[in-house]
């Protein structure tokens, strides 16, 4: 029997329940916390083990696939390969025996066992074999597809829309993300921070044309005191020019939708000092309490939580806000580099149904704007019909309103096509896919 704690045995739960259930495999990684051997650095080896099998799974199945005559179905069985593999190719601090040995234990324990010799014959054979076969061209799609493990209908997806970009965003969504940092300006500087986080082992460094955005360089931005009194949060780029570009106002009312867990509202908060009046409407509970936790830690009192589907009206915020941003739910594919689960748990037919939720919200969002307020529409996809279709749609049934460039920063011109702000993941600044479009009330 496999130790309880063994960080393979909990790649492999967390791995089975992402591939099945289709969870976000960060919310399974913290509902496995109890399970993790801190003292052995066991969460490290579990992110690295998850994420890099879930970047790169089907480039792994192709690899194994020369040691193995018929298809593997058992999704177990080939999770447990693929934690075998991953060690054995890319874990030099794991020495192969123990990763071969503890991979067949686990297919003795959860699925047969006569499944061992089986996984102990292919891994050994892994093992001794230090070639690694080149993956034909002749089908582009297909070398695509294993190349930089992705869906078949995804790689089509991105060729259509992207012809020219489809691969490098494809090779993008595989890289490691930066980790970016906002400084809590209720408390701090950025000069200060930079020398605050140094004092406890975290290396920071500033972000060109991103006021108040630091990039960490080394250490561990979460486990310590500044994090913990609230000194930052952690924001993309992409959010923080979201941010800069609603530059909401001290005296002003501001409506924030899908706003969890929070980032939008508090770059909004900081920006208005603590003034005016925030409204942040989330419509799951679970995360509208992280709005809360993260306005609590930051030290932010002017932001209200409601708990809402924002599909549905609100006649008492008709007319009452200067600005609106409207985060909205999406199929989330210009983050893949920070969620490569959605990899293989989006399904293609999905995204014929974001739009229609996507233009719901912002229809009842459009009632909440003053006359000459402010509405803006964003989301983390780099999907036409979810971006512009979902614009043009919007303009075509809403009137009374006007669609504007998002910002007049030149800094920003290479982000802007036509009136909209698109950054596809790859771009020259680091951020994550996003998309942005402003409009005025009439």
């Amino acid at each position: 029997m496999v130790p309880r704690k063994d960080f393979r045995l909990i790649s492999f739960k967390i791995l089975n329940d992402t591939f099945v259930s289709k969870r976000w495999v960060k919310e399974s990684i913290e509902d496995n916390m109890g399970d993790i051997n801190e003292e052995h650095r066991d969460i490290a080896k579990i992110y690295e083990l998850c994420y890099g099998i879930l970047r790169n799974k089907s480039l792994i199945d192709f690899r194994l696939s020369k040691f193995i005559k018929k298809p593997v179905e058992d999704i177990k069985l080939l999770n447990i390969l693929r934690i075998g593999y991953w060690q054995i190719k890319k874990m030099d601090s794991i020495p192969p025996y123990a990763a071969i040995n503890t991979c067949v234990e686990l297919a003795k324990e959860f699925v047969h066992p006569k499944t061992g010799g089986f996984i102990n014959a292919v891994l050994r054979n892994l093992l001794k074999d230090t070639s690694e076969d080149g993956i034909s061209k002749k089908k582009p799609e297909e070398y695509l597809a294993t190349t930089y493990s992705y869906e078949k209908w995804m790689v089509k997806f991105f060729l259509k829309h992207y012809p020219k970009e489809a691969e490098a965003i494809m090779q993008a969504g595989n890289i490691k993300p930066p980790f970016f940092i906002r400084v809590n300006t209720l408390k701090t500087d950025a000069e200060e921070l930079v020398e605050i986080l140094k004092q406890n082992s975290i290396e920071a460094e500033p972000v060109k044309y991103f006021k108040n955005a630091l990039l960490i360089k080394s250490g561990n931005p979460i486990d310590c005191e500044p994090f913990a009194h609230g000194l930052y949060y952690v924001q993309d780029l992409a959010s923080q020019a979201l941010g800069a570009f609603i530059d909401a106002g001290a005296k002003e009312s501001v409506i924030d939708i899908g706003s969890a867990p929070g980032g939008k509202a508090a770059y909004m908060a900081m920006a208005m000092e603590n003034k005016g009046g925030i409204a942040a409407i989330e419509s799951d509970a679970g995360r509208a309490r992280m709005i809360d936790n993260t306005a609590a830690r930051l030290g932010i009192t002017n932001v209200k939580v409601i708990t809402h589907d924002a599909t549905l009206d609100i006649p008492a915020l008709h007319d009452t806000a200067d600005k609106v941003l409207v985060d909205a739910p999406c199929s989330a594919l210009g983050v893949i580099r920070r969620h490569p689960e959605k990899k293989w748990c989006l399904e293609e037919a999905e995204l014929k149904d974001f739009p229609k939720t996507q233009l719901a919200i912002l229809k009842t969002a459009a009632g909440w704007v003053k006359k000459g307020g402010e509405l803006f529409y964003s989301t983390c996809t780099i999907n036409p019909a979810e971006n512009e279709g979902v614009v043009e749609k919007f303009l075509e049934t809403i009137e009374g309103f006007k669609q504007v460039a998002v910002t007049e920063n030149s800094k920003f011109d290479d982000f802007m096509k036509k009136k909209y702000f698109v950054s596809l993941p790859g771009n020259e600044m680091n951020m994550d896919g996003f998309f942005i479009a402003k409009f005025v009330k009439k």
